[in-house]
């Protein structure tokens, strides 16, 4: 099996050598069955320097590239159009992430039993590295729960796939694709997209790893100059989410629910409060024109999926509400439910006390008559502390919740309070929120974190 893999690079002289070194290490002979191709994009730090020694003590294994500044997409393309005839996957690697030892050999492993054109490792991010090294799975990584194994995105819709790192793609298929070097946004998953939407299907390799190096206040402000772009806005929906729906239709029929998951899943970060720029970058006649575009887009997502998405119930009404009215924005929050809606957060602190906060996500001024939260430990009850918004929670500037309604709950258990259950209660009935082992729960985490540091290291990256 023959690998290509594509580094593009920018002013990335500090890792850049920790990610080629990741690729040289691998367990699969780097030698015999792999090519590296790192793509200079115009850097102006000596990161070419270290490239091109790379490539000096391995002529037959390691090309190096110099481009004028272009961006990830045209840089990317050139690796493309420049491996080898004999390869059969190419993938890709940012430069300053890494790739476990055994990456290639579980996909080479893999490719002898199954039949596909993308291969993905385990995601997770990596931060503080050589200091306090901080290891987080990605959200998406339940995919990988069940081992090694080959995912049908029709029977499978909420098993989605958009960014490039560490994801392989069959060379004979990607010959078919670019990326679009006119978008600053998404160019990766749009590629991905309709790579998938043609493919039908795609493997996840859980016992490799592909770890993100986040530098959380240079990658963070990256991020957030992203959303101050206007073409993040209207470019965005009609070259990105609209090729999503019109390629699913060509090749289904229809909007599968693939296409409906990924787009709501993705639409919802436009409602973050990291990335609330939209009354300062779009003027109001753009706010109207990409509210309408937006809702077009949404009323092809089932009203289904948006509920089912796994963030905060005010982003989930802001997207509904916009499905229903369109512009101008009328936001109308969900019915409350008997028992109120809540996430569920510990607090667990060295020096500190433990604390349960139960985040209402409902908009509720007050709770019905005698209903209450309860905690129970085995010596007493816990009381109860009601924190009540101070400001009004706003999206784009639309009031979402109200000042002076609740906000949270508060438990402090003591240090000797080792498990305690929270219920509501009202006149009528007693409903179970959440039962706790204090104990139980610091362990896992432990546990939880010992494990992601022990397939770091096992992966040789320690």
């Amino acid at each position: 099996m023959k690998f290509a893999i594509i580094i593009p690079f920018y002013n990335a002289e500090k890792r850049l050598s920790l990610s080629i070194d990741s690729i040289i290490k691998q367990s699969y002979g780097f030698l015999e069955h792999v090519e590296l191709l790192l793509i200079n994009d115009g850097s102006t730090d000596d990161s070419g320097i270290i490239a091109a020694k790379y490539a000096d003590k391995y002529p037959s294994n390691i090309r190096y590239i110099e481009v004028p500044n272009g961006g990830p997409s045209k840089a990317r393309n050139i690796g493309i159009h420049n491996v080898r005839k004999d390869t059969d996957f190419i993938g890709f690697l940012d430069a300053d992430d890494l790739l476990t030892n055994n990456t290639l050999a579980s996909m080479a492993a893999f490719l002898d039993e199954n039949q596909v054109n993308m291969l993905v490792p385990a995601f997770y991010y990596l931060d503080d590295f050589g200091k306090k090294e901080k290891i987080s799975a990605h959200k998406l990584n339940n995919r990988f729960d069940q081992g090694n194994r080959v995912i049908h995105i029709e029977k499978e819709p909420q098993a989605i796939h958009f960014y490039i790192g560490g994801t392989f793609l069959r060379y004979e298929h990607l010959k078919n694709f670019s990326f679009d070097e006119s978008l600053r946004f998404a160019e990766d998953q749009l590629l991905i997209t309709q790579f998938l939407l043609e493919s039908k299907s795609y493997g996840v390799i859980a016992d490799a790893g592909y770890y993100y190096y986040r530098d959380l206040k240079q990658k963070g402000s990256l991020v957030s100059s992203a959303w101050k772009q206007q073409d993040r806005y209207i470019p965005f929906l009609q070259n990105v989410y609209q090729v999503y729906l019109t390629r699913s239709k060509e090749i289904f029929g229809e909007v599968i629910p693939y296409v409906q998951y990924l787009i709501a899943y993705h639409a919802k970060l436009f409602f973050y409060k990291e990335n609330s720029y939209f009354k300062e970058i779009l003027n109001e006649e753009e706010q109207e024109i990409f509210v309408r575009e937006l809702q077009k887009i949404l009323q092809v997502v089932e009203k289904e999926t948006i509920l089912k998405l796994d963030t905060p119930l005010v982003v989930k009404e802001m997207m509904l509400s916009i499905l229903r009215y369109g512009w101008p924005i009328q936001f109308e929050a969900a019915n409350i439910q008997e028992v109120p809606v809540t996430t569920v957060k510990e607090n667990y602190r060295i020096g500190k006390a433990v604390s349960i906060e139960l985040y209402l996500e409902e908009a509720r001024l007050n709770l019905p008559d005698e209903g209450r939260f309860i905690a129970h430990t085995r010596f007493r009850g816990l009381p109860t502390k009601l924190i009540k918004r101070q400001v009004d929670q706003k999206i784009w500037d639309v009031i979402v919740r109200k000042q002076d309604t609740i906000e949270k709950a508060i438990f402090k258990l003591k240090p000797y309070q080792n498990k305690v259950s929270i219920y509501y209660q009202d006149n009528m009935t007693k409903s179970t929120i959440t039962n706790i082992n204090v104990l139980s729960s610091i362990l896992a985490k432990l546990k939880r974190n010992k494990e992601l540091k022990r397939k770091f290291k096992q992966g040789g990256l320690s």
